[in-house]
């Protein structure tokens, strides 16, 4: 290869990885603005209170089910 098409090749992958992180922040940022009081967690924590969160929203989806099915509706 030519140094010109490493040159290329390397901006090439570097523009990559940089829409790639965009992406993951954005990603991030949107799970941040989701997730009750994790507007300004680290990272460990924001996943920490995502999986507490999923949880708790199929404890609830579990209590409605069974709260229609008692009740027949």
């Amino acid at each position: 290869m030519e140094r010109a098409d490493l040159l290329n090749a390397k901006r090439k992958l570097q523009k990559m990885k940089t829409i790639r992180s965009t992406a993951r922040q954005r990603n991030v940022d949107t799970l941040r603005s989701i997730i009750p009081g994790c507007e300004e967690v680290d990272l460990e924590t924001l996943f920490l209170k995502t999986m507490e969160h999923i949880i708790k929203l199929e404890l609830q989806v579990h209590i409605l089910k069974s709260l229609t099915d008692f009740y027949g509706a």
